[in-house]
């Protein structure tokens, strides 16, 4: 009896040790989680780059989560992830779908960025694709027509270039324009060393113009410093006799003092006529030795 219980606690251990390597190795090979919460990261691509689900989701380069879901949406392809709860994915990140292995698989890969806020539940991640191994060599297929082009403009130009350079005409050109520029450059260096003295007394006249021109400058500063002062002193004085006399022409015009009635008042003016024209009978009389004592001025 004890024996049979004994062999019964081995089989029940041996199942649980069983289960237990079980759930680990689904753990460890298919991404289970046990006891570990999990949201769902919706991210959006311009084509699925052979994305598929189940599979992995890397947060820089740290295998964080797996793929649930990969649908047509919007033009592009929609992929859902399952993202373990103790991974932040930061609002700037971005989302990469690239190649797993070299002989195939894929994967996701998001990168983090300098933004320290999570992104918000719902929100879509917008994401690019790696071109893999098939996808260059369709790249390079596109390209071959016009690496076909390429090949034939340059052989064209191979071509006209082996035309001109043969040419016996433009190899003569060449080669008098060769001798030409060698013999004015010897011609050149024959004027330098003729003229060499000539032109290192050249040389000692302009610094000794310029030190020259400088010293004038430095004399005629103090007397131009002066001219402005004795302009500007003028200047002042004339802004100031004009506002004398238009002062002066301000109270001639408000002001009723005799000035103002002498040009404004017309019986005035005919009044001194007749003083003038009295005074001058007066001073004829008087020349004349003709006095009178009744005279009325006004």
């Amino acid at each position: 009896m004890k024996e049979q219980r004994r062999n019964e606690i081995k089989v029940g251990l041996t199942v649980v040790i069983g289960i237990l390597i079980l759930l680990i190795g689904f753990s460890v090979f298919k991404d289970w989680s046990i006891g570990r919460s999990e949201y769902v990261l919706r991210m959006h691509f311009p084509n699925s780059g052979g994305i598929a689900v189940g599979d992995q989701v890397s947060v820089n380069g740290v295998r964080s989560g797996k793929i649930t879901s990969v649908a047509l949406e919007d033009g592009g392809v929609r992929v859902d992830a399952l993202i373990a709860s103790d991974v932040v994915i930061r609002k700037d990140a971005a989302a990469v779908i690239q190649m797993l292995e070299l002989m195939g698989g894929k994967k996701v890969e998001i990168r983090q960025g300098m933004d320290g806020e999570q992104i918000d539940a719902g929100t879509i991640l917008y994401g690019s694709v790696d071109p893999d191994i098939a996808g260059a060599l369709g790249m390079l297929g596109d390209m071959s027509g016009n690496v076909q082009d390429i090949g034939q403009q340059a052989d064209s130009l191979l071509r006209n270039l082996n035309a001109v350079v043969g040419d016996e005409h433009f190899i003569r050109a060449m080669k008098e324009t060769v001798t030409n520029l060698h013999e004015v450059s010897r011609e050149l260096r024959s004027y330098m060393a003729r003229n060499s003295d000539n032109i290192n007394d050249l040389t000692v006249n302009l610094v000794s113009l310029t030190e020259r021109v400088d010293t004038m400058l430095a004399e005629l500063q103090p007397a131009v410093s002066g001219s402005l002062e004795i302009s500007d002193r003028v200047l002042i004085g004339a802004d100031s006799l004009i506002t004398d006399v238009r002062g002066l022409l301000r109270e001639i015009r408000d002001s009723r003092g005799l000035l103002h009635t002498a040009i404004h008042d017309t019986s005035l003016v005919t009044r001194m006529e007749r003083m003038l024209l009295k005074l001058d009978t007066l001073t004829g009389i008087i020349i004349e030795g003709e006095f009178r004592t009744n005279i009325d001025l006004f």
